[in-house]
């Protein structure tokens, strides 16, 4: 990693902390708020003031709180950098991560039921949440300065690229900055108009170390997965994030993450590295939301099961070979959804629309995703994840690795 690249990684680190620890700060402001408004003002549709002596009792979950706070966030991706460039655009998102945070709050209640608030602190704690996470947003900036800039390479030279260089130009709090582009097509670059051509697509790599490239944005008109697939792999030392600019054909298919530059779809195909604290971050966030959410639907889950005993004949749970992370096998749980032996002359194919296999009470499970709830289980262990890519059946994956290149 060159030495500048290094210094953006590192003040990227620097600001990240300082962030968080500002965000937690916002939600302990507002849990006390929310505490002493409800003791001190009569609010609409309340009945009397809360005594002050109840916010004594919550002290031990005030981990929990703080914990559900990063991890609500960063699950929405309020960390990313695009997320950080321009607070106002976001401000949706943070009030979802301030409701989200609210409930994992009413759930860690409901299941201690030796303590009792009314459900006014919620709604008061994620308004005063929401509203202090804003503020600390906007001010941060004026507080840490500018964010590092991100430096941009776009490969290709046709009107695709030139609408990526103007979108990020026009879109300044996205915090990217052209750094040149790379002949994908052997195409003319006039459309670029000012900026420079660094040289073809087969230096790509080269051209990464050499300008210190955050981030590589592929616009070429042709398929990328039988052009670039060489120069892709020799991405992966360096620090630099892939996306490519989709065909409706790459959109469907669904595998990759998808992002957005402004209004312009993207399909990230390369990730930077992940830091162990994010990783770990992202781990607690599956564990912890896994379990609020297993015991919340167990009263469902227990119908479910009931509901298939009594209409169809076989299992309640159907188990199902799946690929995960760097290809590991696993095994994921599901409530059966389908007749018993369903593929037993058919053979492993994708679900259909009307499909015969499906008995009457799946097909309402499957519209509701009800049959998906066993999956938690797979979550809580390890094997999946609420955010990434779903698993596809071996079968499956081993065609599409023939079929469509770059699928991995």
């Amino acid at each position: 990693m060159s030495p500048s690249v290094y210094r953006r990684e590192r003040g990227w680190r620097l600001r990240w902390a300082l962030l968080v620890q500002g965000d937690l700060l916002a939600a302990c402001l507002a849990y006390l708020l929310a505490f002493l408004l409800r003791a001190a003002v009569p609010l609409p549709l309340t009945q009397g003031y809360l005594p002050a002596l109840r916010f004594a009792q919550v002290h031990h979950h005030w981990i929990a709180m703080l914990a559900a706070q990063v991890g609500v966030l960063y699950f929405l991706g309020l960390y990313e950098p695009r997320a950080l460039g321009n607070p106002r655009a976001q401000a949706g998102t943070i009030a979802a991560a301030a409701g989200l945070q609210a409930l994992v709050l009413i759930a860690v209640y409901f299941f201690r039921q030796d303590l009792v608030f009314p459900r006014s602190i919620f709604v008061v704690f994620a308004g005063l949440n929401g509203a202090l996470l804003f503020a600390w947003r906007l001010g941060s900036r004026s507080l840490m300065g500018a964010y590092p800039r991100r430096r941009v390479l776009v490969v290709g030279t046709n009107a695709a690229a030139a609408e990526v260089i103007d979108t990020i130009r026009v879109q300044h709090w996205l915090g990217m900055d052209i750094v040149g582009a790379v002949s994908g097509d052997g195409a003319s670059a006039a459309a670029l108009r000012d900026v420079p051509l660094l040289g073809p697509r087969e230096e790509l790599p080269a051209l990464c170390e050499r300008h210190d490239v955050d981030e590589v944005i592929i616009a070429s008109e042709h398929s990328w997965q039988d052009r670039l697939l060489d120069s892709l792999s020799r991405l992966q030392g360096p620090r630099a994030r892939v996306c490519v600019v989709p065909s409706p054909y790459e959109i469907l298919i669904g595998r990759p993450e998808h992002l957005r530059l402004h209004d312009i779809p993207l399909i990230e195909v390369i990730r930077e590295p992940a830091t162990g604290g994010a990783s770990a971050a992202k781990r607690l966030f599956d564990v912890v939301l896994a379990l609020v959410l297993l015991v919340a639907a167990l009263p469902v889950m227990l119908l479910v099961a009931l509901a298939i005993r009594l209409t169809s004949r076989g299992p309640v749970l159907y188990t199902q070979s799946r690929v995960g992370k760097d290809g590991r096998p696993f095994t994921m749980v599901k409530f059966r959804t389908m007749h018993v032996a369903a593929e037993r002359t058919t053979g492993p194919v994708l679900a259909a629309e009307n499909d015969p296999r499906v008995t009457w009470l799946g097909r309402s499970l499957r519209a509701a995703r009800l049959d998906e709830l066993p999956q938690l289980w797979n979550v809580l262990v390890g094997d999946m994840s609420f955010v990434g890519p779903r698993p596809e059946r071996p079968e499956f994956v081993g065609r599409y690795q023939r079929e469509i290149q770059g699928y991995a």
